[in-house]
């Protein structure tokens, strides 16, 4: 079981654990955090859903509570669902940007030749590429060694592949996903970053324990280098 399957796995159902579950949560430190963050937060939202309700035939003791009980019930009610409210905001605040760092590692897995090559991508393959996207690159962007236009989650967006210090990093210009803050992933053998842009967001995605500090400073670099013409 990869870290797709476990996460999907663990959205369905975050109690239900699988000999292959089990196997894979016991040496991917980054998906069992997954699952115990999903177990704490499903506690939460079910004591939220938790609503005294009277026992079948119980009696007030006096009228003015007779009157009053309808509202308090009511006042409970919505004092959950306003909790759900909030739990549902936390968690659509978070998965998206791991389920977006899923996909990617997912899309890399279909196209593992974009690491094998450090020569530079021909400058009329390049354009087509950054055309087709609506963006430019700056002459002081860093080399790109692949360039594609990659069907991704609805939109062709440009799938690059820089040469850096620590080695080749994939690059994809995200216009039509937006994250809210920049997300980091190990997931899959990948470390990915997720940064907001101008316009959607920036993915970089690295193999090894390159230091988060090390990727940002490429993302940094592209994102100063990137410019949208459409």
């Amino acid at each position: 079981m990869n870290c797709l399957d476990a996460r999907r796995a663990l959205g369905a159902d975050p109690g239900r654990r699988t000999p292959e579950l089990e196997a894979h949560l016991a040496g991917c430190a980054a998906c069992a955090r997954h699952a115990d963050e999903l177990l704490r937060l499903e506690r939460t939202l079910r004591r939220a859903l938790e609503v005294a309700v009277p026992a079948a035939g119980a009696r007030p003791a006096a009228a003015p509570w007779r009157a009053a009980r309808p509202r308090t019930r009511w006042l409970a009610l919505a004092a959950s669902l306003t909790g759900v409210a909030v739990l549902a905001a936390a968690l659509w605040a978070l998965y998206p940007r791991e389920a977006l760092a899923s996909a990617l590692v997912g899309h890399m897995r279909h196209e593992p030749q974009a690491w094998q090559t450090a020569a530079p991508v021909p400058p009329g393959a390049l354009a087509y590429v950054l055309n087709r996207a609506g963006i430019a690159l700056a002459p002081d962007a860093p080399l790109v060694s692949y360039a594609q236009s990659c069907w991704f989650r609805g939109w062709f967006v440009p799938h690059l592949v820089v040469q850096t210090p620590d080695g080749p990093m994939t690059v994809m210009v995200l216009t039509h996903e937006h994250v809210s803050a920049p997300t980091l992933v190990d997931e899959g053998g990948y470390r990915v970053l997720i940064v907001p842009a101008a316009r959607g967001s920036l993915a970089v995605l690295t193999r090894g324990p390159v230091g988060a500090e090390r990727i940002e400073a490429v993302v940094a670099r592209v994102a100063a280098a990137v410019s949208f013409t459409g």
